[in-house]
C-alpha cells in the first residue's frame, strides 16, 4: 500500500517546482531581461532558461500525475470530494497548455533563433509568455482550491 504522506509530499514538490518556476519566470526573470537586454541577447537567454525549466516541468508533471492519481484512487473507496475532481480537471488543462507551449511555440522559437530570425522568435516568445501567464493563474487557482478544499 502506498503511503499517503509520501504521495502528498511528492505531489506538493511537483506543484512547487512547476508553479514556482512559472512565477519566477513570468514575474521576475522576463521583466528583468526585458529591462536590461535587447531582443538579440534576451531571446536566446530566455530560450535557454525555459529549456532547462521545461525539463523540470516534465518531471513535475510525472510526479503530480503519479502521486495525484495514487491519492485519487485511494480516495475512490471513500468517494473523492468535488474539489479533487476540479483540481484534476484544471491540472489536465494545465498539462495540455504546457504540451502546446513545448511542442509548438517553443519549437518555433528554437528554429527562429537558429535562423537568427529575431522578429519571429519574439512573436513565439510572446505566445509562450501569454500561455505561461494563463497556466500560472490556473496553477495558483488550483493550489487555492486544493489547500482550502473548496467545493
Amino acid at each position: 500500500m502506498l503511503n499517503m504522506n509520501v504521495m502528498n509530499t511528492l505531489h506538493l514538490l511537483g506543484v512547487v517546482v512547476w508553479i514556482g518556476g512559472m512565477f519566477f519566470a513570468h514575474m521576475a526573470l522576463r521583466p528583468s531581461a526585458e529591462a536590461h537586454l535587447a531582443p538579440p541577447e534576451r531571446l536566446p537567454l530566455l530560450k535557454a532558461v525555459l529549456g532547462r525549466f521545461f525539463r523540470w516541468v516534465w518531471v513535475s508533471i510525472l510526479l503530480i500525475l503519479a502521486s495525484g492519481y495514487a491519492v485519487f484512487l485511494g480516495l475512490l473507496e471513500a468517494k473523492a470530494a468535488l474539489y479533487v475532481h476540479v483540481m484534476q480537471g484544471l491540472a489536465l488543462l494545465m498539462i495540455a497548455l504546457f504540451v502546446f507551449v513545448y511542442f509548438v511555440p517553443f519549437e518555433r522559437l528554437s528554429r527562429a533563433l537558429s535562423e537568427q530570425n529575431i522578429p519571429r522568435a519574439g512573436a513565439q516568445m510572446a505566445i509562450i509568455r501569454r500561455v505561461i501567464g494563463t497556466n500560472l493563474v490556473l496553477g495558483l487557482v488550483t493550489t487555492v482550491i486544493g489547500a482550502g478544499k473548496f467545493f
